[in-house]
């Protein structure tokens, strides 16, 4: 009889570094991507063809370092010295615990062959990110300043509550 259901584990990993310059700050920005899954699979045809769903540990995060332009930086319309504005940094972070679904072809155990390749197309739900913005420097106004653009920044991340998922993998068993 073939197998109708799988269960596996797997961990994903990526760290990329850029500068974000199309915002009213500039920033170093630091992406993270860390997640391990325990996942089921279930082929209702008795195929190669699945569906799967699971749940991931969600480590994704991006650390934001402010990098003035012209010796200043720009909140809320408002043009802030370097030294006025002190350390500028800023965060966005996730779900810990994160639910997946998905489609797929393939199979890690397949019998005949001891390796099995395999492709997966599916969406992590993240919640909403959670954003911080901080600038240590004590002018007056900068603080409102900055809170104005943590809110503009939630507005515009408030869409990325799912992450897409497309992955390939080769699988050998003993």
């Amino acid at each position: 009889m073939p197998m109708l259901l799988n269960a596996r584990i797997q961990a994903n990993g990526f760290r990329y570094n850029t500068t974000v310059n199309n915002t009213s700050v500039n920033y170093d920005a630091k992406l993270k991507l860390f997640s391990v899954g325990a996942l089921a699979d279930f082929y209702p045809l008795a195929g190669k063809f699945r569906i799967t769903a699971g749940a991931y540990y969600n480590g994704n995060r991006l650390t934001l370092t402010g990098v003035p332009t012209a010796a200043s930086y720009t909140f809320n319309g408002t043009t802030y010295t370097a030294a006025q504005a002190g350390s500028v940094t800023g965060t966005m972070d996730f779900n810990k615990l994160a639910p997946y679904a998905g489609i797929g072809w393939g199979d890690a155990v397949s019998s005949g062959s001891p390796i099995g390749f395999n492709i997966d197309f599916g969406v992590l739900y993240q919640g909403k990110p959670k954003t911080t913005i901080t600038a240590t420097g004590a002018t007056a106004g900068l603080a409102a300043d900055v809170a104005a653009e943590k809110a503009r920044l939630d507005s515009e991340v408030k869409k990325y509550k799912f992450y897409p998922v497309a992955s390939v993998g080769i699988s050998y068993h003993f």
